[in-house]
């Protein structure tokens, strides 16, 4: 017989990452081939997560999974089989023969000891396993077999809730059929991780229930759809896409829906033979320019069907909730994003969540540019009322964005605002030059088409320059994010600096960081001749004191909605010729006026639409 070359095979076909998920629910799908009717699967965390987790009662890094059941074990036959590369005894099941190979991509060490009738075989299951390599004994006992996964190449922090639930639903429908054939299949998941989740969870078959069943077809091909609910706090609606009764993706419908969680899982003999060999996904091709013979359904054409179906199946079924959900999302909707056409986002607005709002309106937004863009290529005429369109809804796709940043920053606590500014204002790994990451518009809208100084190799250079300089000399390395934009010959001539305080700091401290931020910006003027003008954005606490102590210094009090405001002018750089507009307020005031500004773009857009839709046939 011609050999295999198990490691690389493995390296070749297992390319993408292989999870505690995936090793539990092959080693279990097995488990129930062979017979079983009791699987107990054991997760044993690391006692030795200090250094990684200090201060916390649990252990978090899973360290060895086991998984022992009562089927017909490692008899002679199946020794044969498991020595063997794409085995065919399974190919009436879906069986792809490898895997038992995902085991090895995902621990070091692979134990196996096997109860028989006629005595006890164990082994070390390797890349260069042989059938030799098998121990056999004569000891009796009751029928049992063990698979211990040591040395896992996955260190992360594992949750028990999460990793059990997981498996379960790709189980669900398995033992529910399993338990409407007869067969009773409980499974066991014990853990010593102390995390809030039972030490010792059954899930069992008989106890699973399915509230609704029903079957659709596309184009020649059938579906089979199974209606099963989970009761708060798990909440959102989900297809599960099944190959041969096992969940393979999970298409998510809504995250959204509280009322309880539906999950509706889809079977069809045209998804048994299109899961890929990790069983991490359907290979099905993605448009229907993609179809052929062997695959006539894309997901394009699929996957609106079956959201639609299921969403059917769901209102059909008694106290399925999705109409009132639906009609109180569009509610909210309406109220915090008038501006977005909900009726243009297919119907399904009222499940989607504000992220997936603006995902699936930018989306569509996108698809229009391209559309516009390629009839100009191709010389094809455009009329201006497209044009128009286009951009008062980029207009209004972009205010969504501003409206998201800005809600999320103000339902942050105080003593975490600065940090999150800092990171909204210019968002790590990240340049500033796109519109969407630079929002340096937190501070004045006037800031709107300012470019990030960290653009320009030459000048981001001479920032860090500048830093090093002014921490040498006051032992604190400057906390600011610096803008800049240009005059007609390409050159910065306007800087703007944002500086952050902690909360907390006491008067000489926050004195400190006003001065630290005008020799900043003194030195960068000084670097940058080209600059003609600097504004600088103190984001500090004002108490009274600190209030006082600027009035008497020259601070002159700004119009602001909520917390004092207060700004002063300097003259800086070698000649003392340019000027220097320093502005302080708290972090609550930035957000505060930057969400009045920005109401007054959403006012305006709102009467807008609504002039539209009023005028609409």
């Amino acid at each position: 017989m011609a050999r295999i070359n198990l490691r690389k095979f493995i390296a070749e076909h297992y390319r993408g990452g292989v999870t505690a998920r995936d090793v539990i629910r092959e080693a279990i799908t097995n488990s129930i081939h062979a017979g079983s009717e009791r699987i107990v699967v054991e997760l044993h965390f690391s006692e030795k997560n200090a250094e990684l987790f200090p201060g916390s009662d649990e252990r978090s890094v899973l360290e060895q999974i086991s998984i022992e059941d009562d089927g017909e074990g490692f008899t002679n036959e199946n020794l044969h089989y498991f020595d063997e590369i794409c085995t065919s005894h399974k190919d009436h099941i879906g069986g792809k023969g490898v895997g038992r190979l995902a085991f090895l991509k995902y621990a070091g060490r692979v134990h196996v000891s096997s109860q028989l009738s006629d005595g006890r075989v164990s082994f070390d299951y390797t890349p260069e396993f042989k059938p030799e390599d098998v121990r056999r004994d004569a000891s009796a006992g009751p029928r049992r077999t063990t698979i211990v996964l040591g040395q896992l190449k996955e260190k992360i922090n594992t949750q028990v809730t999460k990793l059990v639930n997981s498996v379960c639903d790709d189980l669900r429908l398995l033992l529910f059929l399993k338990a409407r054939q007869g067969r009773h299949i409980s499974i066991n998941f014990r853990h010593n991780s102390r995390q809030p989740f039972e030490d010792d969870f059954v899930f069992s078959g008989d106890r699973i229930k399915a509230v609704a069943e029903h079957q659709f077809s596309v184009g020649s091909e059938g579906f089979k759809c199974y209606l099963f609910r989970d009761e708060a706090p798990r909440k959102g609606i989900v297809a599960m896409l099944c190959a041969d009764e096992l969940c393979i993706e999970e298409f998510v419908i809504s995250r959204r829906f509280d009322v309880c969680r539906h999950s509706i899982f889809i079977t069809s003999s045209y998804f048994n033979n299109r899961s890929n060999i990790e069983r991490q996904r359907l290979e099905l091709p993605r448009t229907e320019e993609d179809v052929d013979l062997v695959s006539p359904i894309s997901r394009e054409k699929l996957m609106p069907r079956i959201h639609d179906e299921c969403m059917r199946l769901i209102n059909d079924s008694a106290d399925g909730g999705v109409d009132q959900f639906k009609a109180s999302n569009i509610g909210k909707l309406r109220k915090y994003y008038p501006f977005i056409r909900v009726d243009a986002l297919g119907g399904h607005a009222a499940l989607l969540d504000a992220d997936e709002i603006v995902k699936t309106y930018r989306a569509q937004q996108a698809r229009k540019e391209d559309q516009l863009i390629e009839a100009l290529e191709s010389g094809k005429p455009v009329s201006l009322d497209d044009m128009s369109h286009l951009a008062s809804e980029d207009l209004a796709r972009f205010i969504v964005h501003r409206a998201l940043v800005i809600d999320s920053l103000a339902n942050l606590p105080d003593d975490c605002a600065e940090e999150a500014i800092h990171r909204a204002i210019l968002p790590k790994k990240s340049d500033g030059s796109e519109l969407r990451e630079n929002n340096v518009w937190l501070v004045d809208d006037k800031f709107l088409s300012y470019s990030s100084i960290h653009s320009d190799e030459a000048l981001c250079k001479i920032l860090e320059e500048v830093a090093d300089d002014v921490e040498s000399r006051q032992q604190r390395r400057p906390d600011v994010a610096a803008f800049f934009s240009k005059d007609s010959d390409d050159k910065p001539n306007k800087l703007v600096i944002i500086e952050f305080k902690k909360p907390g700091a006491n008067i000489y401290e926050n004195n400190t960081s006003l001065l630290q931020c005008r020799l900043y910006a003194g030195a960068l003027a000084d670097r940058i001749p080209t600059v003609r003008e600097v504004f600088a954005f103190s984001i500090v606490e004002i108490d009274d004191e600190f209030y006082r102590d600027m009035k008497q210094t020259g601070f002159k009090d700004v119009f602001s909605l909520s917390e004092r405001v207060v700004y002063n002018d300097f003259l800086i750089g070698d000649d003392s010729s340019v000027p220097l507009h320093l502005y302080v307020m708290p972090a609550a005031t930035l957000i505060r006026d930057a969400k009045a500004r920005n109401r007054v773009f959403e006012e305006v857009l709102q009467f807008d639409v609504g002039g539209r839709e009023a005028a609409a046939p």
